[in-house]
């Protein structure tokens, strides 16, 4: 099933339906839909295609296996090969016209042999020189598509034509796998599960969270159980130390003298840590959005995993034996203090579409000293300073919440006084109704609600 990905899939068959030769790099994370996006969107082209997924078993195998799969295609006797070189130069003959393959995992072959970018650069000058053949290269190793593919130094740089880095689902996006979930129920389904396409399609719509929560997550043997362990191992060498500072961090830790005393480690050994998590987007350095070049914290980006290490990783003991329902009771206590940090992420996520009412080219947190806002965003063309308040809580916003909010708009050092001042109230519960009268008279207020929210997508 594949939900959503217009921009991804308008972006791929835009490309591949050029008449110039493409060499496109499409990669991701594990389980962020990349087979899918490229299965769909081969389905719709109306010219030959062929999909091959490539194992680690190196170059030979490889070769030999995609040789008989575009014999399969083009209906052909399977060609001798000794690797991609022949393979190629076989499809070079067989094929008449406009063709796309698609190599999976191409990240395999690559992580396999590490001469592999420099066979291809000859298989796309020399082979696929003059033909209408395109290359879809995909991997879900983000290092090794990054660092032997797209980098300076590969064999393959300048040839490729297109890339693209898919990313995990926002809110508007997860939101077509639970079609019937109100805006409240999505916000709380997306604090669990996150955006990873792989991961949403565990959960059944029609049943509750919690018991979902229960099979699909905390039950040993489901698909999200060790879910994180393996997307570590997966990706990263000293996945163990990646886990404990993933721990930390989940935990409370998020400055690196923090960090390191957390695992017990030298602080100035955790920077290649933390750039490698970076990279993989699994944790972002945040820093007051007023002030990039400030001394920064670290935070986990991805739901799942925050959900993870909250409350699988220090259940594992009762799990393991099976004891599911007690864990799961004391999610449900626990969950809108869960969910609270997830609705400021929503809420920075809907700043950032083309639908909200002030444009902002940054957008982010801030704070200094004692002092703290959820939502701030700066606009350096207009010299516009976005404000904002999220509240997920049973009762409306009160309007010493606004007025505590303006009070603060003089500490935050940004464009001195030329500055256009926009405030934003987030609220799970709406607001009383005389911050809904000053909203409706005033034009530097706004308000939003989950469901106002979800209508920015």
């Amino acid at each position: 099933m594949l939900v959503d990905r217009t921009r991804e899939k308008e972006w791929l068959r835009s490309h591949l339906r050029r008449e110039e030769r493409q060499l496109l790099v499409l990669y991701g994370r594990r389980r962020v839909g990349k087979t899918a996006l490229v299965g769909h969107v081969l389905d719709d082209l109306s010219m030959p295609t062929v999909y091959f997924l490539c194992n680690q078993r190196g170059e030979r195998q490889n070769a030999r296996a995609f040789a008989e799969r575009c014999a399969d295609v083009f209906d052909d006797v399977t060609p001798a090969v000794e690797g991609f070189r022949d393979a190629f130069r076989y499809l070079t003959q067989r094929v008449d016209g406009p063709a796309t393959i698609a190599l999976d995992e191409f990240s395999y072959l690559v992580e396999a042999d590490d001469t592999i970018p420099s066979v291809f650069q000859g298989i796309v000058d020399e082979l696929l020189n003059g033909t209408q053949l395109s290359l879809v290269l995909l991997g879900s190793s983000i290092s090794m598509m990054e660092d032997g593919v797209l980098s300076y130094e590969s064999p393959l740089y300048g040839r490729r034509t297109g890339q693209w880095r898919l990313e995990p689902m926002g809110l508007g996006e997860a939101a077509g796998f639970f079609p019937a979930a109100d805006a409240p129920e999505l916000i709380r389904l997306y604090s669990v599960i996150g955006g990873v396409p792989a991961y949403l399609e565990q959960f059944e719509p029609e049943t509750e969270l919690a018991t979902n929560i229960e099979r699909h997550i905390l039950s040993k043997g489901s698909f999200l159980y060790e879910e994180p362990e393996f997307l570590l191992r997966q990706e990263l060498r000293e996945p163990a130390t990646y886990m404990a500072m993933l721990e930390a961090i989940a935990g409370g830790a998020t400055r690196v003298s923090e960090i390191a005393a957390e695992i017990d480690q030298a602080a100035s050994s955790l920077s290649r840590y933390l750039q490698n998590l970076t990279r993989l987007a699994l944790v972002e350095r945040e820093t007051p959005v007023t002030d990039p070049d400030g001394r920064g914290v670290y935070r986990l980006t991805d739901q799942y995993l925050r959900f993870w290490f909250r409350y699988v990783l220090p259940n594992r003991g009762s799990l393991e034996q099976g004891h599911t329902t007690p864990v799961r009771d004391a999610i449900v206590d626990s969950l809108p203090t869960h969910v609270s940090w997830t609705f400021e992420d929503v809420c920075r996520q809907a700043v950032r579409t083309p639908a909200f009412p002030v444009t902002c080219s940054r957008v982010g947190r801030w704070w200094y000293g004692e002092d703290e806002i959820d939502i701030v965003g700066v606009d350096e063309g207009t010299e516009t300073l976005l404000l904002g308040e999220c509240k997920w809580t049973a009762e409306p916003i009160s309007p010493p919440v606004l007025s505590s909010l303006e009070a603060l708009e003089s500490e935050v050092r940004w464009r001195g006084d030329d500055r256009t001042v926009v405030y934003a109230l987030f609220a799970k519960n709406g607001v009383h109704p005389d911050i809904e009268a000053a909203a409706n008279a005033r034009d530097d207020l706004f308000v939003f609600t989950p469901a106002t929210l979800l209508g920015l997508w």
